[in-house]
């Protein structure tokens, strides 16, 4: 089969993950990013010259079918309703993307959480905390990603803060101790956590008065009422210190 037929065989196969993988997280960039790394690992195997058979399920009746090579399945042709089942993908590169994606997501959070100032840290770890005490919360959630966040600098070292961000649950039970995404791996059948908080800081340390504010609510029940009563607590937070700018806006 010729290169553009080989492209064309594995974009149509990466479509159908891209829908597959949608039940298991609604964030956009994550879906385009697993879906880049199936390309690529579909791609790399499609030209190796394997001669040992291997073997892969077939959507037709879910027996496993011996494949004569790797190549021999990649350039299969992938049309009508041959492919609506997403198992016509061999089962080594699924599992590899798998992996993975469960690498980059915890890699990219620990990153992500490593960068932001320590006073922005402090805000992360206080919301952690207050959601891992909860009693209906059965895995530890970690930090996931910064949506939004700003800061007023009042002077005399005294900085108003405001940061969303999601929280993510892992595979480590709540109350695990000195968990990071280095021991806890994200799980993907769990809905995000959205948060929202802010708080005064004086010499980069969280202030006990005003009290800070922390709004953690799952993804899927956060209604734009709730954004919005968020909001104007802490631009009234942000108004005590003087300045006209808001604190927060709604994204």
């Amino acid at each position: 089969m010729c290169t553009v037929q080989l492209i064309c065989s594995i974009l149509n196969k990466a479509d159908l993950l891209h829908l597959y993988i949608h039940h298991y997280t609604h964030d956009t960039e994550r879906r385009e990013q697993i879906k880049a790394i199936y390309i690529y690992i579909f791609f790399f195997f499609s030209i190796l010259p394997h001669k040992q058979p291997y073997y892969s399920l077939l959507p037709n009746n879910g027996t496993k079918t011996v494949q004569t090579s790797w190549n021999e399945a990649v350039l299969s042709a992938c049309s009508g309703s041959s492919c609506s089942d997403w198992l016509k993908m061999p089962l080594l590169p699924f599992v590899l993307l798998l992996a993975a994606g469960v690498l980059l997501s915890s890699a990219e959070a620990q990153s992500s959480f490593s960068k932001l100032p320590d006073s922005y840290k402090q805000g992360v770890e206080l919301a952690e905390k207050n959601v891992n005490a909860h009693e209906g919360v059965q895995h530890h959630f970690l930090f996931f990603k910064t949506i939004q966040k700003s800061q007023i600098d009042a002077g005399f070292d005294v900085v108003y803060i405001y940061h969303n961000f999601y929280l993510k649950a892992t595979k480590c039970k709540r109350g695990t101790e000195n968990a990071d995404t280095t021991t806890c791996a994200f799980r993907n059948d769990r809905p995000l956590i959205d948060c929202a908080i802010c708080y005064k800081t004086y010499a980069g340390a969280i202030e006990e008065e005003p009290k800070p504010y922390v709004s953690c609510v799952h993804k899927p029940a956060l209604t734009q009422d709730m954004k919005k009563d968020r909001i104007e607590h802490c631009n009234k937070m942000g108004y005590s210190s003087g300045s006209p700018t808001l604190l927060a806006v709604i994204s």
